[in-house]
């Protein structure tokens, strides 16, 4: 896979050991990771992380938590 250009690490309240990023490569491909699996990665469209985001920020995800 290309280089991918990283976010800052979205980090929980247990100490910064659960970490996600997100990014995207230099096509463009949205692309997320745990930080402590850094070679393991999602990709997705531009559209299926909006989703995900617009589903989180709803709420429809908190039964997972």
């Amino acid at each position: 896979m290309s280089e991918i250009r990283w976010q800052k690490p979205l980090c929980g309240g247990n100490g910064g050991n659960t970490c996600l990023q997100i990014g995207h490569t230099a096509d463009g491909t949205p692309v997320i990771r745990e930080t402590t699996h850094p070679t393991e990665l999602i990709t997705t469209t531009h559209q299926g992380l909006r989703n995900l985001i617009e589903a989180a920020k709803r709420g429809d995800l908190d039964h997972l938590l």
